[in-house]
């Protein structure tokens, strides 16, 4: 599915940023942002307009035209590639704080891969000229963004570490410990998305994470509509570090 110009705001010459403080500090968190001054935080994003999407709305297609990057405030959006045979590789799944197609901004062409939203989202459009346009006129600025490209590659880096080096069930017990509140104790944590992103995003097929969560059972991992309940986060984590051992613990 392509852009239209109905589903997209253009920039235009309002005079401030229609987000909250909350949103503003939030995009001044962002490594892309970090080193702007106030005054060059509002050149960069003034007269742009945050959208409400719903699930299963595709932000952009592979090979469509790169016109705008992407910042996410609130929701989950999946990066993805179709192979020729019509399965789904899922590059990154992005949530609250985060950047889409940033880099392309700066080459230009088409979009390499897809983006559909996940869960319903509220994500800002940056016209991609408009910003390129901006930093050329203030190089200066330019200079403090390089951060994020060297972030988003040590992210990368890692998820292929991820995936040459733990099992399918070391990549489960990962994903639950990144959404768990504590380190030690019991945690019940939501699943963000549905079952099946879960599984592209890790690598492994849907039928293999249902047995994967049935095997995590010894260890006191149980899944309740759409929830996980862990009853202890630090033997999980034990186990996820490779200590196999602890499988032969015996729940109560």
């Amino acid at each position: 599915m392509s852009l239209t110009p109905a589903c997209i705001p253009s920039v235009n010459n309002s005079e401030s940023l229609d987000v909250n403080s909350e949103d503003i500090e939030l995009i001044r968190s962002h490594p892309l942002f970090q080193g702007l001054s106030d005054k060059q935080a509002e050149g960069v994003l003034t007269g742009l307009v945050p959208r409400d999407y719903p699930k299963g709305y595709m932000l952009f297609s592979r090979g469509d035209e790169m016109e705008y990057f992407y910042f996410i405030f609130d929701g989950w959006v999946k990066v993805f590639r179709e192979s020729v045979d019509g399965n789904e590789a899922i590059i990154g799944v992005f949530a609250r704080g985060e950047t889409i197609a940033e880099a392309i901004a700066f080459v230009g062409g088409d979009y390499p891969a897809s983006a559909e939203i996940i869960e319903q989202a509220r994500v800002l459009p940056i016209r991609a000229s408009t910003f390129v346009r901006y930093l050329k006129e203030n190089p200066e600025v330019g200079l403090s963004m390089l951060s994020t490209l060297s972030v988003r590659m040590h992210h990368l880096v890692g998820e292929i570490e991820s995936l040459k080096t733990q099992t399918g069930s070391q990549r489960v017990c990962q994903f639950l410990l990144k959404l768990c509140s504590v380190q030690e104790g019991a945690a019940v944590i939501a699943l963000p998305y549905d079952k099946s992103v879960i599984s592209g995003r890790l690598g492994i097929q849907p039928e293999s994470l249902s047995r994967i969560f049935a095997k995590l059972r010894k260890l006191g991992v149980k899944t309740e509509r759409g929830r996980v309940v862990i009853s202890d986060v630090e033997l999980l984590q034990r186990f996820c570090d490779g200590e196999a051992e602890v499988m032969n613990v015996r729940r109560a």
